[in-house]
Order: structure tokens, then sequence, then C-alpha cells
């Protein structure tokens, strides 16, 4: 008979692919894990990723500060704001880069703008009673606007009914038939 070749050992060839039991354990990290993750960074910057946000009191003024138009900010300046609140010069950097910092700010914005314009409005008021054509041209647009804002909304939703010929869908929304008005309600001349 012919010699056949021998096949190699597989469990020697296929050792590698044995797990060891210590290496699928998963380790459980300690719980001042993220404490040594920030005090490891040093001088890199903090984004407070990992913890809740510590200054939330001072982003809410923040927000508030900066929504205000710079004429009526006190105090006038970043710096000077960040010093009454005790913050680190720069910190401030941290609150803008927060995701809901524009929304936070515009809603402060639009209260501002809100506990004012009955002010503005009775302003504008005076002035067009006092003759002035172009401060009742004003007050006369906010009262349209405010009617425009009052219309009822009409929304038609688009409805689709299956195995329904478009036909019968289309006479639903025809008129059966039409009604004379003077058969109804005769018209008697005066004269």
């Amino acid at each position: 008979m012919m010699d056949l070749p021998t096949l190699p050992d597989l469990e020697e060839d296929l050792s590698f692919l044995k797990v060891k039991e210590e290496d699928t354990q998963i380790p459980i990290p300690s719980p001042d894990f993220l404490k040594k993750v920030y005090k490891d960074q040093g001088t890199k910057k903090d984004t407070g990723i990992g913890r809740p946000f510590e200054k939330e009191k001072e982003y809410d003024a923040y927000c508030k500060w900066l929504a205000l138009p710079k004429d009526l900010r006190k105090p006038k300046k970043l710096f000077q704001f960040e010093d009454k609140w005790g913050l680190q010069r720069g910190y401030t950097q941290l609150f803008v880069e927060r995701e809901d910092f524009q929304q936070r700010r515009l809603q402060y914005f639009w209260e501002w703008m809100m506990d004012l314009f009955p002010d503005v409005v009775y302003a504008i008021y005076k002035r067009a009673t006092k003759n002035s054509s172009v401060d009742a041209r004003a007050f006369a647009e906010i009262i349209l606007k405010k009617l425009d804002v009052e219309k009822p909304r009409v929304t038609v939703s688009p409805m689709i009914l299956m195995g329904v010929p478009q036909e019968k869908i289309d006479a639903l929304f025809v008129p059966k038939e039409y009604e004379n008005v003077k058969e109804i309600m005769p018209i008697s001349k005066e004269e």
C-alpha cells in the first residue's frame, strides 16, 4: 500500500484558539475611576463629561445676563461677571459649549422682550393719539398681527381609503342638489 502522509496534530495547531478562563472576565472599574481620570488630565480642558454640571446657578445667571442688551447688563464686562459669581477667568466658555445654551439664552431674551412689550405698545399708543402717523401705523400693525394670530387655523389631512374607488370618494364631497335662494326666501319688493 501507499504510505499516506501523516496529518498534523490538530490539538497542537489550534491551541492558540483556546481561551484561558482568566482572560474572559470583565474587569469591574473602581468607583474612583472618574476621579482618577480627571486628576490625570491635569492641564487638559475639563468639559464636565461624566459628572453632573456643578455650577447650575451661575450658568443660569450667565444665560440671563447674556440675553440682555449690552447697555442693560450689570456688570458690564464678562470678567466682572466672572468675578461677581466667583468663576475662574474663561470659565463661562464652558457654559457656551453646553448643548442647551442657545435655547436657554433665547428663552430669557423672549421673557425680557415680553415683559417690556406692554410698555412699548403703550408708548406707541400715546404717540399715535398725538397725531403721529408713523406710530399710528405701527400701532395698527400690532393690532393686525394680533388678529392674524387669532385666526383659526384649518389643516386638511389627506385621507386614503384602501379598496374604495375614487369616484365614490369624490361623490362624498359633491353636494347632491342645489336649492335656489329665491325659492327659499322670496325677496319682497318694497317700493
